[in-house]
């Protein structure tokens, strides 16, 4: 069930343009519930119209959209339950922040769906609850917040709605090293705790390591990759052509291997898998910078003996 995309096409045309402009061309994919993927690509590459087709802002020239096993793309088919469902997250959300208070920025997307307005007020609370908000700030100004608390509440307007699906398009952007921590800390939260399923575009290679356990790649319109982070990350050279790079941590990890700093066998791979002795987490390489220390250390204790 959850999210079906099959041979998704579309073009576009701009007005200096002569002919339409694929966006995306034969994009097949599905995500299930409770995952928490990447997407990644160049700028151009179709990832934000992709995204729009996701929430049924777009509609495709060819292929098909399955939502829990129904047709988007059938005339009967509700796009408000699709939105209320797949909910989008755009790149500085606190920038559709309109409303006088706090409280009724968050219950507009409940009153837009029908519900009362002590329903409305009930959910935008729960959502404030979920974000970190503090019932103090209710009556405040949007205007007057920090920038995280107004990328906080602009979230806790999406929340409120209850959405199953979560796509944020680089939701960290503008944001200081302590506000992107607390960021990416409440989305593991609704990822492991509410369930709710992330799909994170961004183009920081850093942060899709130390968050996705999926990456989606896209190149001029294609999806050209879709596999755990770990097996994307270590297709160095196919990402290197397409303009991407490794997380950082990994790039150093290969360079070091590469210059016979890492000896013990520890870590070797065969076809994907761990072939012997026992590792830290699931990977085998060190996607982050904790693990890559963690790597180092092991090493260190391994020459010792």
């Amino acid at each position: 069930m959850g999210i079906v995309l099959k041979n998704i096409s579309y073009q576009y045309k701009e007005q200096w343009q002569e002919e339409k402009q694929y966006a995306l061309r034969d994009v097949s994919f599905s995500l299930e519930k409770g995952e928490y993927a990447a997407l990644i690509g160049h700028s151009g590459s179709g990832k934000s119209t992709l995204l729009q087709h996701l929430n049924g802002l777009l509609r495709p020239d060819a292929g098909e959209y399955y939502f829990d096993g129904e047709n988007v793309l059938d005339k009967t088919f509700s796009l408000q339950k699709l939105r209320q469902k797949v909910a989008l997250c755009f790149q500085y959300p606190e920038y559709q922040l309109f409303e006088e208070t706090v409280l009724a920025d968050i219950c507009f997307g409940p009153k837009n769906l029908g519900y009362s307005r002590e329903v409305c007020e009930e959910k935008a609370r729960k959502a404030m609850e979920v974000v970190g908000i503090s019932p103090e700030l209710e009556a405040a100004s949007p205007f007057a917040l920090s920038g995280g608390q107004k990328r906080r509440v602009a979230l806790a307007g999406i929340l409120a709605m209850e959405p199953e699906y979560l796509i944020l398009d680089e939701p960290v952007a503008g944001l200081d090293g302590e506000g992107k921590k607390n960021l990416f800390s409440l989305l593991r939260y609704l990822n492991e705790e509410k369930k709710i399923t992330i799909l994170l575009v961004s183009h920081d290679m850093d942060d899709v390591a130390k968050n996705a356990r999926r990456v989606l790649v896209m190149d001029h319109g294609r999806l050209v990759m879709d596999d755990t982070t770990e097996r994307v990350f270590l297709r160095k050279k196919e990402l290197t052509a397409i303009g991407l790079e490794q997380p950082q941590a990994l790039a150093f990890y290969e360079r070091l291997k590469e210059g016979g700093y890492f000896q013990t066998s520890r870590y070797d791979r065969e076809e994907g898998e761990i072939i012997s002795g026992a590792v830290h987490a699931a990977s085998a390489v060190p996607l982050t910078v904790q693990a890559l220390a963690e790597r180092i250390l092991e090493e260190q204790r391994c020459f010792e003996k």
